[in-house]
């Protein structure tokens, strides 16, 4: 019993309410935009057609039967009123004025269409009736009451109300008309006349006006909706038709991005390769120099050593002095030419090793200061900025005498900013200088620095010397 209990809650609860409407949902969700709108815009247009349809039935109901009130309302005015007298102030019908009304209201074509009439006092006292049980009875009634204010009182019912009536008939639709019948000219009301008028031509006549006023209404809005329809599918038509355009625009604007994507990629790579090939070739070259023309110049020195008196030579001229000056040179070049092994260092030991080799070669003394560097970046950056110390150091020792040479290298999360800086009187003036000349330069410099996407910036100033400043961004040249 328990388990017959269960598994109908569980109906349910999966059958209907919540299940149902989330069903509902779903369903509404995988419609298109322009479904939606036509179903939400047929709700509306056909809840307001609706409103609109009932209202106008109701009008015509109610003009038509206004309309038949009217008419009542004359014919009593003009055939009743002259059969009512008064008297002490109340109304009376004779007896001769009412066996003349009951010869036109009883038993003729009239009473077939005119069930009954009856005049009324104000108390609600039944004056006169073609139902001769209700003369002298009294039914007060607030129909009556605003009949005698001046009132035309008009309802549609099923058969007589009056609660004194006698007859018990089957029910059919009446029109029941209140009408006030005044002293003759005047406008005081004396009496109210009341008549029952066969309502089933009425009926069917306002039957098939609405009818005529449903099908006017439903016509309208069908061609409303088919108007609408025809809109929107013209409107879906041209937006599908924008939308298929922006989405191959939009596919074309991202395959142009995904080639640009491609093509800086592989820039960057050819970049690199070129930078690292350029640096093989430049390892390559002081190899060869230093493995072949200096270590022929080496066994000539000694050889000139050897065999030369010296004496009656001009010391300037002597051929072991110019043969060691060329030494000299050649060493100078291949060791600018042959970088340390980088590839296993971070930066900042790069960094060091560049400003301690210029110390060693020079005598002189560098201060450095490194911050927040990244523990990897591509070796040909790396090698760039290697470049970068080795040569603004150089120039430093060229063109201010290893005065004040300092090596200030900050980074953040996007760029890295290499600052080489001296106390000298600039690189426009002579300065103390070995004559030593160097493989690389600041145009060398600069084009490395701007394969890189880096600027390269020389700030000099009266009395506080030359600092070589270079940035280079991370984010495309990172490890």
């Amino acid at each position: 019993m328990f388990g017959l209990v269960s598994n109908m809650t569980y109906g349910l609860k999966h059958e209907g309410g919540p299940f149902r409407i989330g069903k509902l949902v779903r369903y509404w969700q995988r419609l298109d935009l322009k479904a939606q709108f036509l179903i939400v815009a047929a709700l509306i247009l056909c809840g307001s057609m609706a409103i609109l349809g009932e209202w106008l039935s109701s009008q015509i109901a109610a003009n038509q039967l206004r309309s038949r009130a009217e008419s009542g309302a004359l014919y009593m005015e003009g055939f009743l009123a002259r059969h009512v007298d008064e008297e002490n102030g109340a109304p009376q019908v004779s007896p001769e004025r009412q066996q003349e009304l009951d010869e036109l209201l009883i038993g003729t074509d009239l009473a077939q269409r005119v069930e009954g009439f009856r005049i009324w006092d104000k108390d609600g006292t039944v004056v006169y009736s073609t139902d001769k049980s209700l003369i002298g009875k009294q039914f007060p009634s607030d129909d009556i009451e605003q009949a005698f204010a001046g009132a035309v009182v008009a309802q549609l019912e099923d058969g007589h109300d009056d609660e004194g009536s006698s007859k018990k008939e089957q029910a059919r639709p009446l029109i029941e008309i209140y009408a006030p019948i005044y002293r003759p000219g005047t406008h005081d009301v004396i009496a109210v006349g009341e008549l029952y008028e066969e309502a089933e031509d009425f009926i069917a006549q306002r039957t098939r006006v609405q009818r005529s006023t449903w099908a006017l209404v439903g016509a309208t809005t069908i061609t409303i909706m088919g108007l609408l329809y025809l809109i929107v599918r013209r409107a879906s038509g041209i937006i599908n038709t924008q939308r298929l355009t922006l989405k191959s625009q939009l596919e074309n604007a991202q395959a142009l991005a995904n080639q640009n994507r491609v093509l800086r990629k592989t820039a960057d790579k050819a970049r690199m390769d070129a930078s690292k090939s350029n640096e093989t070739l430049l390892n390559r070259i002081g190899s060869d120099l230093h493995d072949g023309p200096v270590q022929l110049l080496s066994l000539l020195i000694l050889r000139i050593g050897q065999t030369s008196g010296g004496g009656d030579r001009q010391e300037d001229l002597n051929p072991s002095r110019l043969a060691g000056q060329v030494l000299t040179e050649l060493r100078e070049l291949s060791t600018g030419l042959v970088l340390p092994e980088l590839e296993n260092m971070s930066l900042e030991t790069a960094l060091r090793v560049a400003a301690q080799r210029h110390e060693y070669a020079t005598g002189s003394v560098v201060a450095a200061h490194y911050e927040h560097l990244p523990e990897k970046v591509a070796h040909p950056l790396k090698i760039c900025l290697y470049r970068v110390v080795q040569e603004g150091l150089n120039n430093a020792h060229r063109h201010a005498g290893a005065r004040g040479q300092r090596v200030e290298v900050i980074a953040d999360d996007s760029i890295i900013t290499v600052t080489v800086s001296d106390k000298g009187p600039g690189l426009d003036q002579p300065a103390a200088s070995t004559g030593r000349r160097h493989p690389l330069g600041l145009q060398g410099i600069r084009n490395r620095v701007e394969a890189f996407g880096g600027t390269v910036q020389i700030v000099q100033e009266p009395g506080e010397g030359t600092r070589l400043i270079v940035a280079v961004p991370l984010k495309s040249n990172s490890a």
